[in-house]
């Protein structure tokens, strides 16, 4: 499978926009969609949105297949991969060096397949809720947009081409709060325990004080200070 183009100057969201042109794109490429300044982006959460200034990463990923949980993870990984700096996953979707947000995905369903979007801060840094931080910031370098894009793009269809659970290892070993004791959200309802890692299908692994253990598809976590 090959990597198909296309640049925007400026657009409200490159998701939003993905999902407006999907029927287009040749289904047998990975599409990738980046655009210099982003206007309206959003979070994985609809009420947070991500304005960002020329010199970052907006990208968004067309994939002609079906809904599967563990897309952003892959492309969360894919990205970590790439950029090195000693960043972490934060799960399931977000890039976090020492304790700053790097970057962040989100994926969505159209009828002719699914896309994946990824923001991050490269040459500038974005303001937002919490603390951020940018490669420029992390590597004292001047990164190429163009580079980093691409070679996101293709190391994440040769992990797709992988397979998840092939992946598994290399995913848990750049887990953020791994051993830490942490709270996740999940739907309104608040689970503590202590991070174990993930499981094969990329489910986050709870270990409850009572020494239950309990697996989350979904959800947002949370590090607790320890005094």
């Amino acid at each position: 499978m090959e990597v198909q183009r296309i640049h925007l100057k400026e657009v409200d969201s490159t998701n939003t926009w993905a999902k407006e042109h999907a029927a287009e794109f040749e289904p047998k490429k990975l599409t990738c969609i980046t655009a210099d300044v982003q206007t309206a982006g959003r979070g994985r959460f609809s009420e947070r949105s991500w304005v960002s200034k020329r010199g970052n990463l907006h990208m968004s990923l067309f994939l002609a297949t079906s809904p599967n949980p563990n897309l952003a993870q892959v492309l969360m990984l894919s990205a970590a991969q790439v950029v090195g700096q000693n960043v972490q996953i934060k799960w399931p979707n977000d890039l976090i060096a020492s304790g700053k947000k790097l970057s962040g995905a989100m994926v969505e369903t159209t009828p002719y397949g699914m896309v994946l979007g990824i923001g991050m801060n490269v040459n500038t840094a974005v303001e937002t809720d919490q603390p951020t931080t940018s490669l420029k910031e992390l590597s004292g370098k001047k990164w190429d947009l163009e580079k980093l894009a691409n070679a996101i793009a293709i190391r994440f269809l040769a992990n797709w081409n992988k397979g998840f659970r092939a992946l598994k290892e290399e995913f848990d070993a750049l887990l953020a709060y791994k051993g830490d004791s942490i709270i996740c959200n999940v739907g309104g309802e608040k689970i503590q325990g202590t991070l174990l890692g993930i499981t094969e299908d990329g489910y986050l692994q709870i270990q409850k004080s009572d020494g239950k253990l309990t697996c989350i598809v979904s959800g947002e976590i949370q590090q607790l200070r320890m005094e």
